[in-house]
This record gives C-alpha cells, sequence and structure tokens, in this order.
C-alpha cells in the first residue's frame, strides 16, 4: 500500500517531453511506523537508484512515467508509476513493505544420523599407510634442507634478493672510509721515529 503527496508544479523538462520529479519518502514495515532500512528503490530501465537510510527515508530524481521498484531481503517487491502527466516536481510517498517468509531447502551437513553415529566414524576412520609416510617425509629437517637448497626463488623472492643487492651496491658506491685517529697518531710517531727509513 502507498500513500502519495502532491507539491507546486515547477517546469523541469527532460528529454521526450518527460518532466523530472523529485521522488521521496518514508518506507515503513507494513501499517507500522517503523522504517525498513536498506531497501534498494531504483528505475529498472536506467539502472538509477538508492537504498533507504537507517531510519526509512530516501530521495531520488525520476521521470514522468518512470516505474520505480522497491527491493528488499525478506520483502515482496513494490513497484510505483509516476503518472506520465504529473504537474508536480516533486513526488512523496509513504510506501509500506509487505513481509515475505521465504523457506529454504533442508540442508543435511553429515550423513550420519545423529553426533555419536559421527563421532564413531571418526574414531574408526583408519588413513593409509603410504599417506602417513609421505607426510612424514615432507616434515623431514633433512628432506627440507634439500628442498631449500636446490628449489629455485619464485619471482616475488628473486625481486626481493635483486632490490637487496642494488640496496647495497648504491650504498657501497657512496661509502666513506673511516679512519681511526688513533691509527693517524701512530703513524706521525713512526714517521718521527723514522721507523720507514731504509736501513
Amino acid at each position: 500500500m502507498m500513500f502519495a503527496f502532491a507539491a507546486k508544479p515547477h517546469q523541469a523538462k527532460a528529454q521526450g517531453g518527460q518532466r523530472v520529479v523529485q521522488l521521496s519518502g518514508f518506507v515503513t514495515i507494513g501499517d507500522s511506523l517503523y522504517g525498513v532500512s536498506s531497501v534498494s528503490v531504483f528505475v529498472p530501465k536506467t539502472g538509477r537508484g538508492v537504498q533507504t537510510n537507517r531510519y526509512g527515508f530516501f530521495s531520488l530524481p525520476v521521470l514522468t512515467g518512470d516505474t520505480v521498484v522497491f527491493s528488499a531481503l525478506g520483502y515482496k517487491k513494490q513497484t510505483l508509476v509516476i503518472p506520465r502527466n504529473y504537474p508536480s516536481s516533486s513526488y512523496s510517498i509513504i510506501m509500506q513493505m509487505q513481509e515475505e517468509a521465504i523457506e529454504l531447502a533442508e540442508v543435511k551437513v553429515i550423513p550420519w544420523a545423529t553426533e555419536r553415529d559421527f563421532k564413531e566414524a571418526v574414531l574408526a576412520l583408519k588413513l593409509p599407510d603410504e599417506g602417513r609416510t609421505a607426510a612424514n617425509k615432507n616434515v623431514d629437517p633433512e628432506r627440507l634442507r634439500e628442498l631449500f637448497s636446490v628449489v629455485p626463488m619464485d619471482g616475488n623472492a628473486n625481486s626481493k634478493v635483486y632490490n637487496q643487492h642494488q640496496q647495497i651496491q648504491s650504498q657501497n658506491r657512496y661509502l666513506i672510509p673511516t679512519i681511526s685517529p688513533f691509527a693517524v697518531l701512530k703513524l706521525l710517531d713512526m714517521l718521527k721515529n723514522g721507523e720507514f727509513k731504509k736501513k
């Protein structure tokens, strides 16, 4: 069910003789005053639309002659047609959404009738020996070391190593060697004492 309120005429024209009308309103649950949030209000042929806010209010520019659809999960779809000869520039409504019960098909999660049967089936489960042997082999430290030494790096690892090498080369290029002041003093003493003279 829907209630409409008209306002003063305005001269906003669109292509094809259709006029622009500002549709606004309030979406409720049935005949209550509880607003419904996140209801999609849209014009299917153009794809224009909005959602109601958390209080159930919305506002959307439409054209005269447009069909507006109100859709939300758990509610029946409602439609509203803006009359082609509607004289006003605004159209206000209260849209009453009707709840729709959706019955979902039964889903069986496990094929056992009771939880006890399921536990017994899990406890009685025997894994094949070859699977256990392969799993133990894959986590063996010697095997992991061998794989680490022979398996090539992927693209991501290659990129990281390349970037690290580039960074080290860049640092080495601009690295200024540091000289200890104590070594300089010792060198001067050695020169004064003539330790570098040819014998």
